[in-house]
């Protein structure tokens, strides 16, 4: 549901289809049912409560909260009373399906602020014992005297969280920062939902974008350029891709004028110098399908660098329908500044853009490019306008600067308390201008923007360019207003080269051990910034680093531990110890005081652990060879007794294909599943595109796993148009402990 719903809307919506239980029931004198309601009467007081939905396959319970810091508390609660002794709660945030009418409610009603969870049932499939954890929670919840003060945040933290959230694909710490964003004022509807925009694209909720209700807005006013980039990627995947797949490219032609532009022809003003290949192919049917193809804009089309050889096949089949002149004219223009002006009469800014900038300077050059860049608002053109204005007289410079339209398009370019003189043209020059100017306010907003426009082959090609940014990294580190900027722009640095086609690059080793320190200095324990403290330790240890720095990862994850270690982070510190036993040790010491670090916070938290997380550890322990020193922790359960392992053996002799791009996690599982399951067998995939071995896998497997969390590359459209939906299941996890459940609950539901 799009709109947000009040109590009386929620519990109508909740006890109503998909759910057994009713809400008459509940509010009725006679009947079970009556026992909700003091949670019913928790929720009209605004207090986060706990509800029960009734269906053919048992009850899902429902944590539901309308802040960060309510959904906190209320975890520690449930952990506290109800865990994994009497349930199956694990701390995890619910994976909301907003096709389900009762979990579109809670979502609607929560903005994303909930846990779900199934009690443990008795010999007679009751689960009597997780009603009576619940009652004692809520009396001790109802006695409780509410602490509502809440330490204010930095917009720049908030933004920095929510964007990490994003790099780690994880939807509901991102809507919990939008929701903070909103609740706390910091920023405007139409910001927020630029935000909404970029999370779902991120994401690749492509239908979900399309179906926003305030889509026609968003097409019709100016937007970043980011949006504009998602709203393009969006169309392309749901109306444009199906044409790709089956090599239709004149149908594809066909379909874009007459079915896409007149919706959507707001989206195809400019390019600029976009590398997202949904862009560049919906570029390219916009140039070939004119009255007058666009042969100029096509061959610039074919020669993008970094394209991928399967959108370079399809990029070739769309530019081969349009015949190539014998020759073309070389007669250059006379007057570029007539052609921007007539580009701009059409509303073809980035004809404007490329016009206006070859011809010489002049007061009507700078509006020309003012009035660009305030449609575009991309780096490019902010890049040119501020140029041109420079390039003016001082006289010149004044008139432009005493209007309103010059003043707050001077603000815009160049910063309104710490103006800058340049736009920076890569990351290079972003850390050289923050290291001199420490205060500049826009500097968040062009890394941003840099994260999507920016290079990063420069780096590579030029001599001495890594070593120069390394070192301009440490040196705005040491600046204590640099450094707060530079923490609050790690996620777009990490986007930046994590999202790089060639990712891992040997060559940027000493860049990713920067960012790897970052995070663990900045981060305050958020599920998203250990995921990718990961990621990247699992990266610097495959390229091959030495001891000393080997030894300061381990350390960083040792204090981390020793700071965050609770039942939550179980999952994350076991995929962390899974990446030391398959990468490469080169300290079996410092490896084995995280093994036991961690031992000592389970025994802290023996009846907190679940079934599979112990026997994920029991399992690492094993493979270290360290089963003597730890006689004291539970024993590894048999296999035909653990009930949560029993579930998985239904795969035994089946075949299973998990695709996923965290290979540490997916080797985990593997080796997981192996053990439990006599004959089954396991592939793992981690290409970034479709090939005849993937197909093969996919057509022979009994369960295909798509790790939608870190797939975000063509192979995951691949795997869908091959697989049949009632063997395909999706993840939006990261870890191997959620991951092995998340294949357990899809067993369950269609056994």
């Amino acid at each position: 549901m799009a709109t947000k719903l009040d109590t009386r809307q929620f519990l109508e919506h909740f006890f109503g289809d998909g759910n057994q239980i009713k809400l008459d029931a509940i509010e009725s004198a006679n009947g079970s049912a009556r026992m909700l309601q003091p949670w019913l009467t928790r929720l009209e007081r605004n207090l986060p409560s706990v509800l029960p939905c009734k269906h053919d396959r048992g009850t899902d319970w429902y944590g539901v909260a309308r802040s960060e810091r309510e959904l906190r508390s209320l975890g520690e609660y449930l952990t506290a009373f109800v865990g994994p002794t009497w349930s199956t709660f694990r701390g995890q945030r619910a994976q909301l399906d907003l096709n389900n009418p009762v979990e579109a409610s809670v979502q609607a009603f929560t903005s994303g602020f909930a846990f779900k969870f199934q009690g443990t049932s008795d010999s007679n499939g009751k689960s009597h014992d997780v009603w009576e954890a619940l009652k004692q929670m809520r009396q001790v919840l109802d006695r409780r005297v509410d602490q509502t003060y809440e330490t204010p945040r930095a917009t720049g933290r908030v933004l920095r969280d929510f964007y990490m959230a994003l790099q780690a694909c994880d939807r509901p710490a991102a809507e919990a920062q939008l929701h903070y964003l909103k609740t706390h004022n910091r920023l405007d509807p139409q910001n927020l939902l630029f935000l909404k925009v970029r999370m779902l694209s991120d994401l690749a909720a492509w239908a979900e974008l399309l179906a926003l209700p305030e889509l026609p807005d968003l097409l019709g006013t100016r937007r970043p350029y980011e949006v504009t980039q998602a709203l393009i990627r969006a169309v392309y995947q749901q109306e444009l891709y199906r044409f790709e797949v089956t090599k239709a490219a004149q149908s594809a032609v066909t379909y874009f004028y007459e079915g896409i532009l007149p919706q959507y022809s707001s989206l195809y003003i400019a390019r600029s110098k976009s590398r997202q290949p949904e862009t560049i192919k919906s570029f390219m049917l916009l140039a070939i399908g004119r009255a007058e193809p666009d042969v100029a804009l096509k061959d610039e089309l074919l020669n993008t660098p970094g394209l991928q050889p399967d959108d370079l096949v399809y990029l070739q089949q769309l530019a081969n329908l349009v015949a190539t002149p014998d020759s073309l004219s070389s007669s250059t223009i006379a007057d570029p500044l007539k052609q921007a002006e007539e580009a701009n009469r059409d509303f073809d800014y980035n004809q404007v853009l490329i016009w206006a900038s070859q011809s010489p300077p002049s007061l009507q050059k700078v509006r020309l490019l003012f009035d660009a860049f305030y449609d575009l608002r991309t780096l490019d053109s902010q890049r040119e306008a501020l140029v041109a204005f420079q390039e003016l007289s001082s006289n010149e410079q004044e008139v432009i600067s005493r209007t309103r339209y010059g003043k707050d398009q001077l603000e815009l370019l160049q910063g309104f308390i710490h103006p800058v003189e340049k736009v920076p043209d890569n990351w290079v020059e972003w850390i050289q201008q923050l290291v001199q100017n420490p205060q500049w306010d826009l500097a968040l907003d062009v890394a941003r923007r840099g994260e999507q426009e920016w290079d990063i082959s420069d780096l590579v090609t030029e001599h001495g360019a890594i070593l120069q940014f390394r070192k301009l990294l440490e040196t705005a580190s040491g600046q204590p207003e640099a450094e707060q900027t530079l923490a609050n722009a790690l996620p777009h640095l990490l986007g930046t080269f994590q999202n790089d086609e060639q990712y891992p690059r040997r060559e940027f080793i000493s860049i990713y051990a920067f960012l790897l320190d970052l995070i663990a200095v900045t981060t305050s324990g958020g599920d998203p910034d250990l995921v990718l403290f990961n990621e990247i330790t699992n990266t610097l240890i495959s390229l091959g680093t030495n001891q000393d720095n080997y030894n300061e990862i381990v350390g960083f994850a040792l204090d981390l531990w020793g700071q965050y270690g609770s039942p939550a982070k179980v999952d994350w510190i076991l995929d962390f110890i899974s990446i030391l036993i398959i990468q490469p040790c080169l300290n079996k010491d410092i490896r084995n005081q995280v093994i036991f670090a961690v031992a000592s916070t389970l025994r802290q938290y023996v009846q907190r652990i679940d079934q599979m997380q112990w026997y994920l550890f029991s399992n690492l322990i094993r493979d270290l060879n360290l089963e003597d020193s730890f006689p004291d922790l539970p024993p590894s359960q048999d296999t035909d007794e653990v009930t949560e392992v029993n579930l998985l053996q239904t795969l035994r002799n089946k075949s299973v294909l998990i695709y996923t791009l965290t290979e540490p996690v997916a080797q985990r599982v593997k080796t997981t599943l192996e053990s439990i399951c006599a004959g089954i067998n396991v592939h793992l995939s981690h290409a970034k595109g479709g090939n005849n071995q993937l197909k093969t896998w996919i057509l022979n497997a009994d369960l295909v796993v798509v790790v939608t969390a870190s797939a975000k590359h063509a192979a995951t459209y691949f795997i869908e148009d091959h697989c049949t939906k009632d063997k395909l299941l999706r993840v939006n996890t990261k870890g191997s402990a959620s991951l092995m459940r998340e294949i357990q609950a899809f067993l369950k539901k269609n056994l």
